[in-house]
């Protein structure tokens, strides 16, 4: 036998038996045990047609119509009295709006108020509001985000309402500064419903 042969074959035994030893040594180590990563839960599926975490709802009036708070809204408002609209868009259980208080002429005038709303109407006729002032020209100050809950109900001539739950003269959370007085609790009509003057 030639002596290179014979080097070259230990060479390759040698070579085997560090391979051999390495792959033994890779599989004795220990897998990551799946208890070790936190289980997440896949995002709930949307509903066809309505916003991620909105769902389907079926509220009816006292004369048995369907409740859709979709339109323009008016009344006594979240900053600016009176002079208050709201354009809502209910989709599925949840509700969206923009409201602008002031005067609106061209250019926001003194006073001028814009707000976005987003909220959840409940089985029990009731909505949760996220309000977000997005322009405040008016000389008091209110808090850029709030919350509010309000009742949808109707009231003696059987006009839907749109009612601040709170008391007159209780605090609302966007009334930030104490030495302001706090507007009224909000109440809205339908703008094709006006409230009886």
């Amino acid at each position: 036998m030639l002596p290179g042969r014979r080097l070259g074959g230990m060479r390759g035994t040698w070579l085997i038996a560090i391979l051999a030893a390495l792959a033994t040594a890779c599989a004795s180590e220990p897998a990551a045990s799946p208890s070790l990563v936190p289980p997440t839960s896949p995002p709930a599926a949307p509903v066809s047609g309505l916003p991620l975490g909105c769902h389907p709802i079926d509220l009816r009036d006292p004369t048995g119509e369907r409740i859709d708070l979709t339109g323009e809204w008016t009344g006594s408002g979240i900053l600016a009295g009176d002079q208050e609209r709201a354009w809502l868009n209910q989709i599925g259980d949840c509700v969206y709006g923009s409201v602008m208080g002031g005067e609106f002429l061209g250019e926001p005038g003194p006073g001028a108020t814009i707000t976005n709303l987003s909220g959840r109407i409940g089985a029990d006729f009731r909505i949760g509001a996220d309000i977000a002032i997005v322009l405040q020209e008016a000389q008091f100050a209110f808090g850029e985000y709030s919350t509010m809950e309000m009742v949808i109900e109707w009231d003696a001539d059987g006009r839907i309402r749109l009612r601040e739950d709170r008391e007159p003269g209780e605090r609302a959370s966007r009334c930030v500064i104490a030495t302001f007085e706090c507007p009224a609790p909000v109440i809205w009509y339908r703008v094709d419903e006006p409230p009886p003057s």
